[in-house]
């Protein structure tokens, strides 16, 4: 299995905590994961710099790292960030950050102010829709097989565009997000018969156009979540879930659907989602275990009970021995 560019590019956050936590402001390493090389498009450690002091807000970003992946956005997850917005404004504009840290920094800033201080920080920071779109879908057609300089920086570029667009519109600014729902809604309704056809199965197929389709779907489901528009979110989710029930494309979208069942104050709709969702293959107990999300599930008995199904689950595939080819 090729390992895709998102992988390759987060996979080198798994160090950014230990590099940066031994870090002061005279840095004398030989190279740093903080930094990358200022020339454009590079992707490499470079040789710290006397200036390249680091700022605190690094250390704290990279403990919120799952497993070295940027989490989804909740509520509350960066108030160990507030008072910081100097810092991470200054972390989320400098391209000679690390990626990650870069895109961590602008999910924080809409939690640690708002209004006109969050647009000055992140509105430079957005790309046209149509040249996010078009990075996302070659990233998806190529299965990120890409590896030259200059389209890992567009593809940087774009993914910082879209989680500035997410931070704006958990912000209460939603016009960036809506810009985006329309440029992908031209798309995710091409062809909808297809699309939605349920005997066209994702793991088999080799149809890239109708497992394109498909992620549109959940991604407009998302955007609207951000929003807090749980009625067009669900609408988008439930078109998946609904048409396509038993694929394991609707896992997330199952998953998100019982986020908002959980945050509109219907407690078991929402784990009969996440039973849907296990049904279909999820078990990230891990995350979910985090999902602030799902706080007012905790307690809950059918909660708990489903949870040890899936961490079961988890264990058993962890001492499966390897399959020999």
């Amino acid at each position: 299995m090729s390992v895709s560019l998102r992988e390759r590019l987060y996979g080198l956050a798994l160090g950014v905590g230990v590099v940066v936590a031994g870090a002061s402001a005279e840095v004398s390493a030989p190279a740093s994961r903080y930094y990358l090389e200022r020339r454009a498009g590079a992707v490499g450690p470079r040789t710290a710099a006397p200036g390249d002091d680091v700022p605190s807000a690094v250390t704290r970003l990279a403990a919120l790292l799952r497993d070295g992946r940027v989490p989804g956005f909740y509520d509350g997850q960066f108030a160990a960030l507030r008072g910081d917005l100097d810092e991470l404004a200054r972390l989320a504009a400098d391209t000679a950050v690390h990626h990650v840290i870069r895109v961590m920094a602008v999910m924080a800033i809409q939690e640690v102010a708002d209004g006109e201080a969050v647009a000055h920080v992140l509105e430079p920071l957005l790309a046209p829709p149509e040249f996010e779109y078009d990075i996302e879908y070659q990233e998806h057609v190529n299965a990120g097989g890409w590896s030259d300089d200059e389209w890992i920086a567009q593809w940087q570029a774009a993914e910082l565009s879209r989680y500035a667009r997410f931070a704006l519109g958990k912000d209460g600014q939603p016009a960036a997000v809506l810009a985006k729902i329309r440029e992908l809604e031209l798309h995710a309704t091409k062809d909808l018969a297809r699309t939605l056809d349920p005997t066209i199965d994702d793991d088999t197929s080799f149809d890239h156009q109708v497992s394109w389709r498909r992620e549109l779907h959940f991604s407009i489901g998302y955007l609207y979540q951000q929003l807090d528009d749980y009625e067009n979110a669900g609408r988008w989710f439930r078109r998946l879930t609904r048409n396509l029930a038993g694929h394991r494309i609707t896992q997330m979208a199952h998953y998100n659907l019982a986020c908002i069942e959980a945050l509109c104050g219907r407690p078991g709709t929402a784990v009969a989602e996440l039973e849907r969702a296990f049904a279909v293959g999820f078990t990230d107990v891990s995350w979910m275990d985090e999902d602030g999300d799902l706080s007012s599930l905790r307690e809950r008995a059918d909660f708990q009970e489903l949870r040890a199904r899936m961490l079961g689950v988890e264990q058993a595939r962890s001492v499966q021995p390897p399959v020999r080819k």
